[in-house]
């Protein structure tokens, strides 16, 4: 089997973990990345390479991959002839295992969380008892606000932590660490996060990773899922949510402050990522 690619998670604008409700992507390579992931498939099949073995998933399922663990969700043939028209849909929570600070587990309240996301280093899937006792908080989660998904999110994290109904995936703790390809996404990554206010192009970017802008371009769309130039905007939409959340900076010059050299534009590409404007993202802060 060829080796995992190391993927590089883009963290979403307002929030400290990754929270997707829409269709699995179901063309990406297989990869790893340092959070963890946990998939609750809602409608449809698939297939998946996980950890060194193949898979097949059904509706209300439900798994939790520790960090690096390799996966790949993939079409089902059969799945796709019974239903053309269906896509596989589902919730996808991403996050590192220190999203809430480096010292949050290692409160005493939180050992059992600790614990689990050890045991998730060699993939947890859920027996029907345990999904059963989180399966309407799951599907009640993309309809909260951001701050009552946080807590929904440890309540749900708490109750499979606290659950016995569940098989390893793997044998082993099974991770990849320390490749090539994810020391260059890390150079790649943290200069993006070092200079995203200033102007980046593609050409800086590619010497940064050592390829020709072609290769680059090609090679960070198959580790994000993203062209680099939606990269950089939706961090710097993420940093222009800090400031109109934190701050008493006008839009402008939030605007200028994030990296954008034009307010228009800024606004479109804000309304865009967070469907709302940056003068109504920051009235609906300041109510809170």
């Amino acid at each position: 089997m060829i080796t995992p690619s190391y993927r590089l998670i883009n963290p979403q604008a307002n929030r400290s973990f990754v929270f997707k409700w829409e269709p699995f992507d179901l063309t990406t390579r297989w990869h790893y990345h340092p959070e963890l992931e946990l998939i609750y498939f809602i409608e449809g099949q698939t297939n998946a390479v996980i950890g060194d073995g193949f898979r097949h998933f059904n509706e209300g399922d439900l798994v939790l991959l520790g960090s690096n663990f390799p996966h790949v969700l993939q079409e089902n043939r059969e799945f796709v002839k019974e239903a053309p028209q269906c896509r596989p849909f589902g919730l996808i929570i991403q996050f590192t295992e220190d999203f809430m600070g480096s010292e949050f587990l290692n409160k005493p309240e939180l050992q059992m969380i600790s614990s689990l996301f050890r045991r998730s280093r060699r993939g947890l899937f859920f027996r029907k008892t345990a999904i059963n006792k989180v399966k309407n908080r799951l599907l009640e989660l993309h309809r909260l606000s951001e701050p009552r998904k946080l807590f929904g999110l440890f309540d749900i994290l708490e109750t499979l932590a606290e659950t016995k109904a569940y098989d390893y995936m793997t044998n082993k703790d099974y991770g990849y660490d320390h490749t090539q390809d994810e020391s260059r996404m890390r150079d790649i990554n943290q200069y993006i996060y070092e200079h995203f206010t200033e102007k980046i192009t593609v050409k800086d970017i590619a010497a940064i990773a050592n390829m020709t802008e072609t290769s680059f371009c090609r090679y960070f769309k198959t580790r994000t899922l993203k062209n680099f130039t939606r990269f950089l905007t939706e961090i710097r939409i993420s940093y222009a949510c800090q400031l109109l959340s934190n701050t008493n900076h006008s839009v402008t010059n939030v605007c200028f402050k994030s990296g954008f050299n034009e307010l228009p534009y800024f606004t479109r590409q804000f309304r865009k990522v967070m469907n709302i404007s940056p003068q109504g993202y920051q009235k609906w802060k300041k109510a809170l």
